[in-house]
């Protein structure tokens, strides 16, 4: 969420590079609680809020503070990170090329192509993710809509 590369993140958390890509692989028996902690407080530390699950929600993630020049297309990559989608995955079930998908999600594009946006935030939403919007007093995020117990696993 931060924009900042593996390496920039793992340094201001204090582990290596290979201990955070580690950590980000769903492959991964355990994770160890240490290094997460220390990747929480270098997120939390740029401003990144944890959001727990509730009864009615999800957890999920959200910049603390608003940012009006903070574009909701940065959260269509941190909606598919949640569901753990590789682009190539989100390019086949929305049908939506992967360069697309790519430049859509880092903001390169000056007009991003209105369809491709909807394509991929209804195979969000089918998955369970909601985008959350800049609100007066936090930023804006990604959570499931769903709390654990409640949710489908397909």
């Amino acid at each position: 969420m931060t924009r900042e590369s593996q390496k920039a993140l793992a340094s201001r958390a204090g582990v290596t590079e290979s201990v955070l890509k580690l950590l980000e692989s769903p492959d991964r028996k355990q994770p160890d609680k240490e290094n997460l902690k220390k990747i929480k407080l270098a997120l939390e530390g740029f401003g990144v809020t944890f959001l727990a699950a509730t009864d009615h929600a999800g957890e999920g993630v959200r910049f603390s503070t608003p940012d009006k020049d903070r574009s909701t297309e940065i959260f269509l990559r941190h909606g598919r990170a949640l569901l753990d989608l590789s682009i190539d995955e989100m390019a086949s079930l929305s049908g939506v090329g992967r360069i697309s998908i790519g430049r859509i999600e880092r903001g390169k594009l000056t007009n991003p192509p209105e369809p491709a946006i909807l394509k991929i935030r209804e195979v969000l939403f089918e998955k369970g993710i909601s985008i959350l919007p800049d609100e007066a007093t936090v930023g804006g995020g990604v959570r499931f809509r769903e709390p654990p117990f409640g949710r489908k696993t397909t």
